[in-house]
């Protein structure tokens, strides 16, 4: 049977510290002290430990534990010694795939940016493919560079240090992308990673022993394919899009005021989910709420497509594909010969559903008053 147990043996330990007020300055002050620990216990208990030893309050993520191998199971075993609390909360927080930042109560832990972008539960070999892309280098750093070239000097880097098997790197976007990307003095190989998503249009995740480049599109794609199980129970709608943006791992933004628009009858959610998609879940609670949603690079963009127009509001006609993108195209802002096409499309679009009836016997209740209806 697999242990649920992840080493970690890092000369790093601490004074009794007693911990008064909760403010960012003093848990600074203590992260800087050289501590003295021995831990050996599942990592929730491992923390707690350390925070019962030096009264710096440290709380993980529910998201953290969501993404670890084993979740609140993962065992933690390091002996810490002659290092500073900040010193050994990065190496602990490292060789998990998560990090630490101070705020003004406590020391928050969190996953990378790279492993929270998984669609599933990471597994030890991409906690060991972080690790080593974290402590490793770049050897080009503070050049400018196309994503190939970087692409190219993870893979000669992977090929170099062999193993078996050795890490691969699987580079999914257009060869050809010209974007000149800025990397710095003294990144590492995972800090130049991160550049390439912050920098283009491209994302990476760790994939079993290896790395993964692919557009940002299709990573929010795949994230919103990811299965969820949850119960709603008269929950206000704006709580149930938090949790699914939370489960998923995809940025939701909201139209400004486009919750508040909804009629107060069905901003209260009952919903039962048993391993349905999030796409599905969105999907449902659009069609019962009157919200949109479109998919992008960026994430997931809510709107309100119920509201009543003004003779003057920007009412959206239509939303088309380019190059990828989802495009929302005011009426307002089209030219007049554009509009006439769009609305003989309409028309072409009316007709066909009429044949439809026809074709299945539909008989309408009542005639529509608009003759173009």
């Amino acid at each position: 049977m697999l242990k649920r147990y992840l080493p970690l043996f890092v000369i790093l330990t601490l004074p009794g510290f007693v911990y008064g007020q909760n403010s960012s300055a003093l848990i600074n002050e203590a992260l800087d002290k050289i501590v003295e620990l021995d831990l050996d216990a599942t990592l929730p208990q491992a923390l707690k430990n350390i925070e019962d030893k030096t009264g710096v309050p440290i709380r993980v993520t529910r998201r953290a534990y969501d993404m670890l191998p084993w979740g609140e199971q993962t065992k933690l075993t390091a002996r810490i010694s002659q290092q500073t609390l900040r010193n050994s909360l990065s190496a602990i927080t490292q060789k998990l795939g998560l990090r630490f930042t101070v705020t003004d109560q406590e020391v928050l832990i969190e996953p990378l940016p790279a492993l929270a972008r998984l669609a599933e539960r990471a597994k030890a070999d991409e906690l060991k493919i972080i690790d080593l892309l974290a402590s490793t280098p770049y050897p080009q750093a503070g050049r400018d560079q196309t994503l190939s070239e970087i692409a190219a000097t993870l893979d000669a880097h992977f090929v170099s240090i062999g193993g078996s098997p050795s890490p691969l790197l699987e580079n999914r976007t257009e060869a050809s992308d010209p974007v000149i990307i800025k990397t710095f003095k003294g990144q590492s190989m995972l800090d130049v990673l991160e550049e390439v998503h912050k920098q283009t249009r491209n994302t990476w995740y760790p994939w079993g022993l290896g790395v993964i480049i692919r557009p940002k599109e299709e990573l929010v794609r795949t994230l919103l394919d990811k299965p969820v199980s949850a119960r709603f129970s008269g929950v206000d709608v704006a709580q149930v899009l938090t949790e699914l943006s939370r489960r998923s791992g995809v940025d939701f933004s909201i139209e400004p005021g486009a919750v508040q628009r909804i009629p107060p009858e069905a901003r209260t959610i009952k919903l039962v989910l048993e391993n349905v998609s999030v796409r599905q879940a969105l999907e449902s609670i659009c069609g019962f709420t009157g919200l949109g949603y479109v998919a992008n690079d960026s994430g997931v963009y809510i709107w309100n497509s119920t509201s009543t127009p003004s003779p003057s509001s920007n009412r959206v006609t239509t939303i088309m594909t380019i190059d990828g993108v989802q495009v929302l195209l005011p009426e307002n802002e089209l030219p007049s010969d554009v509009q006439q096409y769009l609305k003989s499309k309409r028309q072409k679009a009316i007709e066909i559903l009429r044949q439809q009836m026809k074709q299945e016997g539909f008989e309408p209740a009542t005639r529509p008053t608009n003759p173009d209806l």
